[in-house]
């Protein structure tokens, strides 16, 4: 599949994506023999489709991670729930359901002789997930469930003997963390709950910082599977690059032009929607807040990215700045100074860490510090974005930012994405226009017991649109 000499007109961007093997769903602005033009020309077997393949070997190890935290003193809890109105990062880390499929209501006992509950809303979701997740409940420790609401949830509780004045209930999304203070859980949900089970305890479950509680502090930590899942999200998102690039070389473009394109791709590569694809002209990636527009692309800006490819749920955030134009368009000049001094503060901060001992904070103060020598400031925010399911991505955090999150120390098995977001000072170099414009340099990493590594392939070097 190429991306090259691809027309401006939408017909022939819609023969692009039939070219992939997508049949998107009815597009606003798009008359339905259009439509009905695209699902006739697109040929299968060319996209990825998204199946659940964790093990039952990696279903047993976070299920254990995750009952060793619940057990711990300041925990404590008999049982988690994870509500399907929530976070449903929760239910699909336990359990692998979640995504396009629809989510669950999860019951987690603490105790490992009695099984886990996933109760969805219809008799097809429930079909629809046995059929994927026969190795996780053959042996009858999974256990998946048509219900309505609250009242299934509770009597599955008293079924599973939890029911017990103080029993300790830990909620997924009760209160907040990082994000939404007030937590997610519905409140006539919940008081229905605590209606049909008196003297039971629902507490919440989450904590910013480096005590994070059940779920969030056993999914920093990932296994040999999880790091596969993620190698290929980042791989999809080093394409999703090389699309940006490829399709930015044509002129008379807009924004959304560039991000349909991308996104159709990440969704080819991976068969998950894209958690994140914000693009950006002239901008910090994230001012476009992921969603396509109708900015003009022109010569000589700086194209920003956030590129957060899915696999089994998992995200793996890269980014890139590619110049519009070749080196002799103005500009350039300043874009690779920039770059290059992006990727040497990238190369430098790598080195610092020492698996197991240097802290997320005084990984981020090193970055601060180095960036400052440099000649630079920082624009990042949030330089140190960890992968996972949606909000399980911790740690995440940055020189003034979620400084909550300074204390968890960089561990083998984590993975994130460094992203090192910088102006340099007019002192150094100076932009054409009146404001040095901001450039970013992000590749994911793997701590290892004696090192850190690269997952992504792509050369680290500035990018143009031109030769």
């Amino acid at each position: 599949m190429t991306y090259d000499s691809v027309s401006s007109s939408r017909r022939s961007f819609l023969q692009k994506i039939a070219a992939t093997g997508i049949v998107l769903p009815l597009l606003p602005g798009l008359d339905s023999s259009l439509n009905e033009s695209v699902a006739a020309e697109a040929k299968t077997g060319q996209i990825q489709v998204a199946n659940p393949s964790f093990s039952r070997v990696e279903r047993d190890g976070r299920w254990i991670a995750v009952r060793r935290v619940m057990a711990k003193p300041q925990w404590n809890f008999d049982a988690i729930f994870a509500p399907a109105s929530g976070d449903t990062a929760y239910p699909r880390y336990l359990t692998q359901i979640g995504g396009r499929g629809g989510s669950a209501d999860v019951i987690f006992p603490r105790d490992d002789t009695k099984p886990i509950h996933a109760i969805v809303s219809t008799a097809r979701n429930r079909s629809f997930w046995e059929k994927r997740l026969d190795a996780w409940r053959s042996d009858g420790k999974l256990i998946i469930s048509q219900g309505e609401g609250s009242k299934s949830v509770a009597e599955l509780i008293k079924g599973l003997g939890l029911n017990r004045p103080g029993t300790r209930i830990g909620v997924a999304k009760l209160s907040g963390s990082r994000f939404d203070p007030e937590g997610l859980v519905a409140a006539t949900f919940l008081e229905h709950l605590k209606s049909a089970l008196p003297g039971l305890q629902f507490l919440p479950m989450e904590k910013w910082g480096a005590d994070a509680g059940p779920i969030d502090e056993a999914a920093m930590l990932k296994s040999s599977e999880e790091h596969d899942v993620i190698r290929r999200s980042v791989a999809a998102g080093e394409k999703a690059i090389e699309v940006i690039r490829s399709v930015a070389r044509s002129p008379s473009r807009h924004q959304g032009d560039i991000w349909f394109q991308t996104y159709v791709a990440m969704f080819a590569e991976t068969g998950e929607d894209p958690t994140r694809l914000s693009i950006a002209l002239d901008a910090e990636a994230n001012t476009t807040l992921g969603a396509p527009t109708d900015d003009p692309l022109k010569e000589g800006q700086i194209i920003n990215e956030e590129i957060d490819a899915t696999v089994q749920g998992y995200r793996g955030q890269v980014n890139h700045s590619i110049f519009v134009g070749g080196a002799k368009t103005a500009g350039y000049d300043y874009y690779r100074a920039a770059v290059e001094t992006a990727i040497k503060l990238f190369h430098e901060c790598v080195a610092f860490i020492v698996p197991g001992k240097t802290t997320c904070g005084q990984f981020v103060d090193y970055y601060a510090k180095l960036t400052e020598k440099l000649g630079a400031e920082d624009r990042s925010g949030v330089v140190l974005h960890s992968s996972g399911i949606a909000n399980l991505s911790r740690p995440r955090l940055g020189p003034a930012n979620s400084r909550e999150e300074s204390d968890i120390v960089l561990a083998p098995g984590m993975t994130f994405d460094f992203k090192p977001a910088i102006r340099m000072k007019r002192g150094a170099i100076q932009d054409v226009g009146k404001e040095n414009r901001v450039v970013q340099i992000g590749e994911h990493l793997l701590v290892g017991t004696t090192g850190v590594t690269r997952l992504g392939k792509r050369e680290l070097k500035p990018l143009i649109t031109q030769s």
